[in-house]
């Protein structure tokens, strides 16, 4: 009888202090569990790409980036009859992006004819004419001006007013849908055939787009670094649990986190894609209009878009945009050393990089004659008096693009004659020497620094909670394997 009693006392006596250590484990734990996530906790950095990406998604859904990809994939024939069909809304219709003016001629126009000149082709059973006319109509800017398109809407200080504005945004939209060829030649039309100034637009769009690129390395990094923290609130509180149930709780968070992160590598790798393919055709449509390669138009650099770039001298294509994806080469003989002449004030050098020796001194409207037919490297291999160098393809000019020389006059105080001295008669403006593709290369490196700042960074984090992981895995592995050993 004594020891039933004094076993019913150890018993109640070992309830007591279970009891009491369940409470004070709820105690200490409360902090631990209350960080419960009730929203995602990085919604504020991830929000400007998710803004960004829809963007872009709106673009490519637009009745204006289906014109266009179906009319350069299949053809303006079969672009009228997906009209005709309703397959393809006219322009001006609902949830279009056309603008106002509407009607089957008018998207005719669009693409400069070109569905008339097939059915012509047809029924004569001949060779199809070449284009006549515009292949970007006035409906086809007049429908870009009611898109919103990032880099170009919000931007200001357009030449040219409004259309100037239209084109840019015409420009964006056909380089993410259409082809470098289509891209060169709505250049080329913006330009009115001047391929010096197609050139220079270019340049300006990818300048355009650098802001954007900047934008976006700039929410990757805040969006890097806000799951960072995250990482190490969750690390710190692991550490520190004191039971499994803590622990368990917690590592359901940075599953969580885990989840969260896809979502955010998708997003940030969706608006990368969409620059890393604008690069692509800037660089390409430049080297169209230069008439030299990839390599050329980035001087040295590696490409966003490929393991190293193209050393084929491109060409723009002939009549109406290409339906492949492949941009032109050039098919034509190497075209035969230019005549150049300096622009400003140069030096000739023994190697194309600023570090080489100098060899003489180039005063403004010197004469110069290019050993290649074109730059290479942002450098012109020349002679000049004899001697051979290179000098910075920035620095020179077609022969009558240097500044004119001021005219002297005579000395103050020399002159024989009563009044003022005469004025030297004003000098016509010589047109601007193309400069380089400065803002294309500047976007490249832009490019390839938000992909690996945003998309490679975060899925760097990814990786190491995974790692983090198995370890857990392995470890408790382990250990429930010396508890039953």
């Amino acid at each position: 009888m004594m020891g039933d009693d004094m076993d019913r006392l150890r018993n109640d006596r070992r309830l007591r202090v279970a009891v009491s250590v369940i409470a004070l484990l709820g105690v200490t734990a409360q902090p631990v569990l209350a960080q419960k996530k009730d929203a995602d906790a990085c919604a504020a950095e991830r929000a400007p790409l998710v803004k960004l990406d829809k963007e872009y998604d709106d673009l490519k859904r637009s009745k204006m980036s289906k014109a266009i990809g179906e009319g350069l994939k299949s053809g303006a024939m079969v672009l009228a009859k997906g009209v005709a069909s309703g397959n393809i809304g006219l322009p001006g219709g609902r949830g279009g992006g056309f603008g106002g003016m509407g009607g089957m001629g008018s998207l005719m126009g669009a693409v400069g004819g070109l569905a008339m000149q097939s059915a012509a082709q047809q029924q004569t059973g001949g060779a199809a004419p070449a284009p006549s006319g515009l292949m970007f109509g006035p409906d086809m800017l007049a429908g870009a001006s009611g898109l919103y398109v990032p880099g170009v809407t919000s931007y200001g200080g357009f030449g040219g007013g409004d259309n100037g504005k239209a084109y840019a945004a015409l420009a964006v939209l056909v380089a993410i849908v259409a082809t470098a060829d289509a891209y060169a030649k709505l250049k080329e039309e913006e330009a009115g055939g001047d391929l010096r100034k197609a050139s220079h637009n270019i340049d300006q769009d990818a300048g355009r787009q650098l802001e954007v690129a900047r934008q976006i390395s700039d929410s990757g990094n805040a969006l890097v670094e806000c799951r960072s923290r995250q990482l190490n609130d969750i690390n710190t509180r692991l550490a520190s649990a004191s039971n499994d149930k803590d622990r368990k709780a917690i590592r359901r968070e940075r599953t969580e986190l885990i989840s969260d992160l896809k979502k955010d590598i998708d997003v940030t790798g969706s608006v990368v894609e969409q620059h890393t393919g604008m690069a692509k055709t800037f660089t390409q449509g430049r080297a169209m209009t230069d008439g030299a390669s990839e390599a050329d138009v980035l001087g040295g650099q590696a490409p966003a878009y490929a393991a190293a770039p193209e050393v084929t001298r491109l060409s723009m294509p002939k009549g109406a945009a290409s339906s492949g994806g492949a941009p032109q080469q050039a098919s034509a003989p190497a075209a035969a050393p230019a005549a150049l002449v300096t622009t400003r004030v140069a030096v000739l050098r023994s190697g194309p990089v600023a570090s080489a020796a100098p060899v003489r001194n180039l005063p403004v409207g010197t004469a110069l004659q290019a050993k290649t037919a074109n730059a290479e490297g942002g450098w012109w291999e020349v002679d000049v008096e004899g001697e051979t160098g290179y000098v910075r393809a920035a620095e020179v000019g077609p022969p009558g693009s240097a500044p004119a020389a001021p005219v002297q006059t005579a000395a103050a105080g020399k002159g024989r004659g009563k009044g003022p001295p005469p004025k030297a008669a004003a000098a016509a403006p010589a047109p601007p020497a193309v400069a380089g593709p400065t803002n294309i290369r500047a976007y490249n490196r832009q490019v390839i620094v938000a992909r690996d700042e945003g998309k490679g960074r975060l899925g760097a984090l990814m990786t190491d909670i995974q790692a983090a992981q198995r370890r857990d895995n392995v470890f408790y592995a382990m250990l429930s394997n010396w508890r039953w050993s």
